[in-house]
């Protein structure tokens, strides 16, 4: 390898390094810093942010068949009926549900889910694990062209709202309240699905308005949901 060669191999694994590894890493040690109540364990969230790097993989499987079945219906593949389909049922709800496989799946039971924000830090940890290894993927498929697109936290945005909605269900499941336990595990996907969605299909229309409309929903949603994160910290209390 030539001296221009290793400049290049070194540049490309420093964009690897700054973008794919360290904005999830920033982003799970803020959330963690403000569990100020009962902090959870540090193995615990570790173990979380290395399976939700592993979680990718019943995501692809998912992805996988949902995408063969939506290419037998015959659709045209820029058609925007065969893109909700594509982006929300096949490409959302499965990442979304292969996070929560193990932000949920690996801990709901756990001692050491006792307060309500303990579910918002699990979700971020498996979501942020998750949006690790496909931040590196990215940059390694498509360059460091994409690098700065990957700094956009919506994985950690679905994080956030999927874990409140599943500390919600547990309250209620302690309550015995079991209606509301059901509606808000549903709600614990429908909202990352809808977000993680939209978010996908706005940017796959290459509509002028649609990337427009990407903007604001990202600026907005951004906001709105750091707000919601501080306040959920604020708030937190027994499950």
């Amino acid at each position: 390898m030539g001296t221009e060669e290793k400049k290049g191999a070194i540049h490309h694994m420093s964009y690897l390094l700054f973008f794919g590894l360290i904005p999830p890493i920033a982003l799970l040690i803020y959330v963690y810093h403000l569990d100020r109540i009962e902090k959870e364990p540090p193995k615990m969230i570790l173990r979380l942010f290395l399976l939700g790097i592993f979680s990718v993989i019943p995501a692809i499987f998912l992805e996988g068949v949902g995408m063969t079945l939506l290419g037998l219906t015959g659709m045209p593949e820029t058609s925007y009926v065969y893109l909700l389909i594509e982006y929300f049922l096949i490409v959302a709800f499965s990442e979304e549900l292969s996070k929560r496989m193990i932000g949920v799946g690996m801990t709901y039971k756990s001692e050491e889910f006792n307060y309500q924000f303990d579910a918002v830090v699990y979700c971020v940890a498996a979501a942020l694990g998750f949006a690790c290894i496909e931040n590196i993927e990215y940059i390694m498929l498509e360059g460091p062209g994409v690098a700065l697109g990957r700094l956009i936290p919506i994985h950690t945005i679905c994080g956030v709202y999927m874990g409140h909605y599943v500390a919600m269900a547990k309250s209620a499941h302690r309550a015995g309240d079991f209606s509301s336990r059901a509606m808000f595990n549903f709600l614990s996907v429908l909202v990352p699905v809808l977000i993680h969605g939209f978010y996908d299909f706005s940017l796959s229309t290459e509509n002028d308005e649609m990337l427009i409309a990407n903007l604001v929903f990202t600026v907005v949603i951004t906001i709105v949901a750091f707000i919601s994160l501080h306040s959920y910290a604020k708030k937190d209390k027994p499950v």
